[in-house]
């Protein structure tokens, strides 16, 4: 049986790593408190919060002191659990580089801001949510890393809460910007690059 300690370093960085990188990118835009009474979605947002609020407990907990998360360990080969850090890597280098492309576009409400653009460069060349992507590989990441399905949990909660997401925003971005942002939208993904191009 391998060692939890590179596990739990490797998750140690993961968590500094993204929290450092959205602090960072939130600042620049001015982004830094999250307003929900601004963002068309609050009440998602409150119980997204609330459930990732329950789940990162257990992974503070397996961080600290794994054995009292033993009840929901999986058993993953040591092989998959690395794979699961070359996940976070790739999830952490797309949330800087979608951050970066976005520059002050970026706001974490569902809101348009006044200097709000249209951004279709770097990632959003070929997908319309790099940052909800990138967001995926890393829980997903740090669920095979933990071999626990209880942080498992994780990612689906921001699965379900993208699904959900996704058609208020590119309704409200279809509203700003109509005929561009639908030609971007039929030329596009969602989270992953679109194959056929619809007409």
């Amino acid at each position: 049986m391998p060692s939890e300690l590179p596990f739990r370093i490797a998750l140690l960085f993961s968590l500094v790593a993204f929290l450092a990188i959205r602090a960072y990118y939130r600042r620049k835009s001015g982004t830094l408190e999250l307003n929900l009474s601004s963002s068309r979605d609050s009440n998602r947002m409150r119980i997204l919060l609330v459930v990732l609020g329950s789940l990162a407990i257990g992974l503070l907990l397996w961080l600290i002191v794994p054995n009292w998360m033993s009840w929901s360990a999986v058993a993953l080969p040591e092989w998959m659990r690395w794979s699961g850090f070359a996940l976070v890597v790739a999830g952490l280098a797309l949330l800087t580089w979608a951050h970066r492309t976005l520059s002050s576009s970026f706001s974490s409400n569902l809101e348009i801001r006044e200097q709000h653009q249209l951004i279709t460069t770097g990632p959003y060349q070929w997908i319309r949510h790099p940052i909800y992507s990138a967001i995926s590989l890393w829980s997903a990441g740090l669920a095979l890393m933990t071999a626990n399905w209880f942080v498992g949990l994780m990612p689906v909660a921001f699965a379900l809460f993208f699904m959900l997401r996704v058609p208020l925003e590119e309704k409200m971005m279809v509203e700003a910007f109509g005929k561009e942002y639908m030609e971007y939208l039929n030329r596009t993904g969602d989270f992953v690059p679109r194959l056929i191009r619809q007409y």
